[in-house]
């Protein structure tokens, strides 16, 4: 592939942010960690790409699926999600007062949390797209 100025940019910018990174995870110790943390959780997310694919389930005669019951769990699901998050600052916070680290570690997870549930749930739709169409 012909290298183009967004290419360019985005391996400059890309190599840029890594010295910054490196640079600051020297001078400070909650700097490396939190570094630690986010490679740490790119490389669970690239392993995502490795799962096998969902399998289609197989419909049963007779049995429909409403949208509104799809609906209704949708809403749930991000009602629930909504409710947490808005738990997450103040147990952030007040684990921080005892380790910054395990602050930081807990927030990532509850952020990581929500897009694995998403991820989760589009997966299973995925695998009931066959019994709506």
């Amino acid at each position: 592939m012909k290298p183009n100025i967004f290419s360019i940019i985005l391996n400059v910018g890309t190599a840029v942010v890594v010295a910054a990174l490196a640079y600051a995870s020297y001078k400070s110790a909650t700097v490396a960690w939190s570094v630690g943390l986010c490679v740490a959780i790119g490389l669970v997310v690239y392993a995502f790409r490795f799962l096998p694919e969902p399998k289609k389930a197989v419909r049963k005669d007779g049995v429909e699926l409403s949208p509104r019951s799809q609906t209704k769990q949708a809403a749930v699901v991000v009602a629930v999600i909504f409710g947490l998050m808005l738990v997450v600052p103040t147990v952030v916070l007040w684990l921080g007062r005892y380790s910054p680290e395990l602050g930081a570690l807990v927030g990532a997870v509850a952020l990581m949390a929500i897009f694995l549930i998403l991820w989760l749930r589009s997966r299973h739709q995925r695998s009931h797209e066959a019994d709506e169409g």
